[in-house]
């Protein structure tokens, strides 16, 4: 099957609308059709195992609710239905986020914020925010990678040794990120995104239909949540 290549302002609005589910009170049916709707997007993405996990985990908070909602008599039951119907809520959110990031560069991030006409003193901070916690992930696995040449093999040796954790870990992660966020923001200044003038980008974004088809849909959900 041919993945479909959705343009990030698509992506950007299916987000938008996700984070509008949260403050609308929805049944379960209407959580069922948005995350079929972003199941849906993951399929055409070519990320069907993403959107299988999502849906997955939709159905089995669901399933937990069914069994345990109305048994006020047991804290553990009243509890997990709490969790189960609270992380459900949030999960087209969470999904959302993460088709957003899904199969998109960076740069074509950057290139559709100057496109949808970002103020500049939010597009810098943006582009250092976008590049900081992939850069911060990939030095922390580099830091545990160290820290099992000195015996810290699984996560219970960092709770039996809480000032090595501190020393080996916490420290050169907090030096790293303090570097990487410092060589992030000279290399946006230096490649000129706070500049007023018109910028040029080697990834020629342009709406196609099916970016249309997500605007169509997303607008509909929205405007048949709110009347229903």
């Amino acid at each position: 099957m041919t993945s479909i290549s959705f343009d990030p302002r698509s992506k950007l609005l299916v987000t938008f609308f996700a984070s509008i589910t949260l403050m609308l009170s929805l049944t379960w049916t209407k959580e069922l059709i948005v995350i079929s709707f972003l199941f849906l997007l993951f399929l055409l993405s070519g990320f069907w195992q993403k959107g299988v996990l999502f849906l997955g985990i939709f159905l089995g908070l669901s399933l937990t609710e069914q069994l345990f909602a109305g048994q006020s008599n047991s804290l553990f039951a009243a509890l997990l239905d709490f969790f189960s119907v609270g992380y459900r809520r949030l999960l087209p959110t969470i999904m959302a986020a993460v088709f957003a990031m899904s199969g998109t560069k960076i740069s074509e991030w950057l290139a559709a914020l100057q496109k949808i006409h970002v103020p500049t003193f939010l597009l810098v901070p943006l582009a250092v925010l976008f590049r900081f916690f992939p850069t911060l992930i990939r030095d922390s696995k580099s830091i545990r990678q160290a820290m099992r040449f000195r015996g810290f093999a699984h996560g219970w040796s960092y709770v039996r040794h809480p000032l090595q954790t501190v020393e080996y870990f916490l420290i050169p992660l907090l030096m790293s990120a303090e570097n990487t966020a410092t060589e992030l923001s000279a290399t946006a200044l230096v490649r000129g995104l706070s500049a007023e003038n018109p910028h040029t980008s080697v990834y020629p974004l342009r709406l196609k239909l099916a970016d249309y088809v997500v605007f169509g849909s997303v607008f509909l959900l929205i405007f048949l949540f709110v009347r229903m």
